[in-house]
């Protein structure tokens, strides 16, 4: 991403008479990792706005910018030192992109660039993350870490060149790595199996390169389903690796969380990808689902992220419910609901970054 173009792109939509919004491509932590200057777990200590210092390159009258005044913790990329306060300038007010997002008394994993001299954020909201505990910040800290590491031996002496392809390409390891924890589960997943993420598929084709795992690492993949089963949209992204891997507890842990999920959030169209991916496990014989879409992408991909999902409309999706209770009777299946997961402290960041 080119940071200057991003901005100006957004200052542009800001200031016209008729406000237009498109999302940018989606980030994982490979992409967010190779752009960033400095990555920090840090401290966001204050957050104020300023008067926008292009004011008169962009005449935006009464245009503020956000600062995020960050108290390093660690170092994971680039040069800073602990306690060392580091500034961020950022759009605090747009809404389609996203902006980054600094909450004030909350530790942060921040994905930094210069630009005209002043930090910004890699990324905007996908360039913010918040650990909620110890064991989710390390699982952070393991993967950014190992991404700077290959990342440096793909290209050891001009890491930022123009053919960019080898440093594009994350080592399978790695996206198996991310893709194990619950929370880089998304940076992992939209990898291997984009087209699983049904609010940015329409971003990336036809790309699907879980066909080259090994079967030591789809059984990575399931053990982090059993031992941390999603109930999210990585829900369908999860399973799709797997088709074809065998595991009664894989099943078992895809059956309480389709459970958990229908009764806690509804059905949606992830929901209905999940469940014909749970009834392909159990040897069923799909036949292709009819959905009604946008014609334009952006559309859909914003009904996708809206309570009931994209196709809410739709028969396939208003009939889950039902298509559900019929399957556990067939399957003799009685699953017990998961415990929900603890709220984060910030939403709307990373992989659950609205468009």
């Amino acid at each position: 991403m080119r940071i200057g173009t991003l901005l100006l792109g957004l200052l542009l939509a800001l200031s016209g008479t008729r406000a237009e919004a498109y999302p940018i491509a989606p980030m994982t932590l490979w992409e967010l990792t190779l752009e960033a200057e400095l990555i920090v777990w840090a401290e966001v200590e204050a957050v104020t706005t300023r008067a926008f210092k292009d004011y008169d390159e962009y005449k935006l009258s009464g245009f503020e910018e956000g600062v995020a005044r960050l108290r390093v913790r660690e170092v994971w990329k680039g040069t800073a030192h602990p306690d060392e306060r580091v500034e961020v300038a950022y759009l605090p007010f747009t809404s389609c992109p996203a902006p980054p997002r600094y909450e004030q008394g909350l530790l942060v994993v921040a994905f930094l660039t210069r630009w005209n001299g002043t930090w910004s954020t890699v990324g905007l909201s996908y360039g913010t993350r918040y650990p909620t505990n110890n064991d989710e910040a390390q699982a952070y800290r393991r993967v950014v870490e190992l991404a700077v590491k290959a990342q440096k031996q793909a290209s050891p002496r001009v890491p930022y060149r123009e053919d960019e392809q080898a440093l594009a390409s994350a080592p399978v390891d790695w996206e198996v790595l991310a893709a194990s924890h619950p929370a880089t589960r998304w940076d992992g997943l939209f990898r291997l199996v984009p087209t699983g993420d049904v609010v940015r598929d329409f971003y990336v084709g036809g790309v699907d390169k879980s066909v080259r795992l090994s079967p030591e690492q789809r059984e990575a993949l399931a053990r982090g389903f059993v031992t941390h089963p999603p109930l999210d949209r990585s829900l369908p992204m999860l399973l799709l690796p797997l088709r074809g891997h065998a595991s009664a507890e894989v099943d078992a842990a895809a059956a309480r969380a389709l459970e958990t999920v229908l009764l806690d959030s509804g059905p949606s169209r992830w929901a209905l990808l999940a469940f014909d991916l749970l009834r392909e496990r159990h040897g069923e014989t799909l036949v292709p689902r009819v959905m009604p879409e946008s014609e334009d992408p952006i559309t859909r991909a914003w009904e996708s992220a809206q309570p009931g999902g994209v196709g809410a409309r739709s028969k396939a999706v208003s009939s889950l419910p039902e298509e559900w209770r019929r399957f556990k009777q067939r399957r003799r299946l009685s699953p017990r609901l998961l415990p929900l997961p603890v709220e984060p402290p910030v939403a709307g960041v990373g992989g659950e970054t609205p468009l």
